[in-house]
């Protein structure tokens, strides 16, 4: 049954974002950014309340008093999503769990919530906040075609001063362009993606690549740096450069208007060449981070990834020779992957001229074909933690050739080679603060240079206070 709001006056609605685990806080929480500002757009009242950026829940509901809730809900954080939805529904508010999680498993949220969102969240809380024909404790809406209709994220309702300072506030993030104590704000410019990994989140969305116009986009960042001084930014969509003339626009336009910010994005290796590197260097460009996945052919082919070992390293390559830092992601542990598969990821990494990589266990998530392929193979325990779906915990054995002792080993051993090779200092301090918060981490790290001499020099030689 579904609980109904009961209102004299337009509703208010309270968008949460929760979790206390920092390595989530890295950039604003602009998927509800978005859902707040077209909300605002149709006259209804918003507040985001962001337990991420440090904010009480309850504190902040019992001052803005909402007759509606709604809850983000990623596969680690979903625990903390129903936590907070709990307790909204014992103040008896109308709540709602939206987010990719529950957009695949829907029913278990709904032992926390009176409605879920499946899908994108805009027009289904609008409804919500409306009360228009919501018959069903489980809702979708029509994705929204023309996404230029949603404004902005609204930042207005964040705790900016927060996101601002993520370079500062943590060592573990993706921004390795970016120099200490500057303002730095995350854009996302489109929404889908025209490719299908069998480890993406994009193979059961099923939805089209969508983007902003070019002017919009401009629009944006001019407004970030007036507003908030920010001195970098980052586009945080999966693939800025699927197409390359819209990106070639915005770097013109970013040229002409002399809007001297450095930035960073993320790409596919077979969507970027020398030309359109050229052009993104010149507007600004300092990193782009690229999804290798792994040295291995076999591997990226079972990946259903659609990309070369010999494109990875052209993309380094070819970032290299323009000046942008080639920054990425690899995945270890991967469907009959071995131990020769394993070690031609180590060599790609030993081999090529990157300075720091990503070595993510391969964790399945609900909805992917890498889930169905775990599936029906019977990998999916009866009982799963979600908070361990974090790439690093392996809460799902998906390779049956390779120990996960054997796989920490193998991730220890290509961070070392990283490690001893990196230009940018590493700062003593900030290496303390990750070992005190990971010390079984941090006693491996130590074991595996003492494993390896020949590497101390050159650990010892990056480190500074």
């Amino acid at each position: 049954m579904i609980t109904k709001v009961s209102y004299n006056t337009m509703p208010k609605v309270a968008l949460i974002n929760p979790g206390k685990d920092q390595r989530y806080a890295i950039q604003e929480p602009l998927s509800l950014g978005f859902i707040a500002s077209f909300l605002e757009k149709h006259n209804i009242e918003v507040k985001i309340i962001d337990e991420l950026a440090g904010q009480n829940v309850e504190n902040e509901l019992n001052k803005f008093c909402p007759n509606i809730v709604g809850v983000t809900a990623t596969t680690p954080l979903f625990p903390d999503a129903c936590r907070i939805a709990d307790m909204c529904r014992k103040q008896r508010i109308l709540t709602v769990i939206g987010g990719v999680h529950v957009s695949v498993m829907p029913e278990e949220a709904l032992q926390h919530a009176d409605i879920v969102v499946k899908g994108e969240g805009e027009l289904a809380m609008l409804d919500i906040a409306r009360d228009n024909n919501i018959n069903s404790r489980i809702i979708s809406r029509p994705y929204i075609t023309n996404i230029d209709q949603v404004p902005p994220p609204a930042r207005h309702l964040m705790n900016m001063n927060f996101y601002l300072k993520t370079k500062d506030r943590t060592s573990q993030s993706y921004l390795y362009f970016v120099p200490p104590h500057t303002p730095t704000a995350a854009i996302l410019t489109s929404r889908g993606c025209p490719y299908d990994c069998i480890f993406c989140h994009n193979t059961w969305k099923n939805l089209p690549y969508r983007f902003h116009n070019v002017e919009r986009v401009i629009t944006e960042i001019d407004n970030l740096k007036e507003k908030y001084g920010i001195g970098a930014f980052f586009f945080i969509e999966d693939n800025l450069f699927v197409n390359k003339k819209r990106v070639r626009a915005i770097c013109e336009i970013m040229k002409e208007k002399k809007i001297d910010i450095p930035w960073g994005a993320n790409s596919r290796v077979d969507h970027v060449d020398l030309e359109i590197l050229k052009v993104a260097k010149e507007s600004g460009c300092k990193q782009i981070t690229f999804g290798f996945e792994s040295g291995s052919q076999r591997i990226l082919d079972i990946l259903n990834k659609k990309t070369t070992v010999e494109q990875n390293r052209r993309a380094i390559e070819l970032c290299n020779i323009v000046g942008i830092i080639p920054q990425g992601t690899l995945m270890i542990g991967n469907p009959t992957e071995t131990l020769k598969d394993l070690r031609e990821t180590q060599q790609f990494v030993a081999d090529n001229e990157i300075e720091s990589v990503g070595i993510c266990i391969t964790t399945p998530f609900p909805g992917t074909e890498l889930w169905k392929w775990c599936e029906d193979r019977g990998h999916i325990p009866k009982t799963l933690k979600w908070s361990d779906f974090n790439y690093q915990n392996a809460p799902i054995t998906v390779c049956d050739s390779v120990t996960t002792d054997e796989l920490r080993k193998i991730q220890l051993e290509m961070q070392l080679i990283l490690l001893s090779r990196r230009k940018t200092p590493l700062r003593f301090f900030e290496l303390l603060k990750i070992g005190l918060r990971n010390p079984s981490k941090a006693i491996n790290s130590i074991l595996g240079i003492l494993k390896n001499p020949s590497r101390i020099p050159a650990v010892i030689k990056r480190v500074t206070l």
